[in-house]
């Protein structure tokens, strides 16, 4: 059996009103964290060169990606001003 079934209703209603205003409390309660650790970029950057961080290995394969377009897109930048310049002479 519940141990709920046992309590009367102004008990029940007490330990109602008494999590109320322990929940209600916890919202204008604020919690000093400090201040924020700033790591160095180098680190961060070590990090993201280990194989064995499944982040790392995303980030490469976004940075090579971005790479990827990066080199087309200067390619088709340099071709389409040489046409550019072919055909104004």
């Amino acid at each position: 059996m519940s141990r709920f079934t046992t309590m009367t209703t102004r008990e029940r209603k007490m330990q109602a009103a008494a999590i109320c205003r322990e929940v209600h409390a916890q919202d204008e309660f604020s919690m000093d964290l400090g201040k924020k650790m700033s790591v160095p970029k180098d680190i961060m950057l070590e990090e993201l060169s280990l194989a064995s961080n499944r982040g790392s290995r995303l980030f490469k394969l976004r940075q090579r990606r971005s790479e990827k377009y990066t080199f087309e897109n200067v390619h088709n930048q340099t071709n389409i001003s040489q046409m550019e310049i072919t055909n104004n002479t």
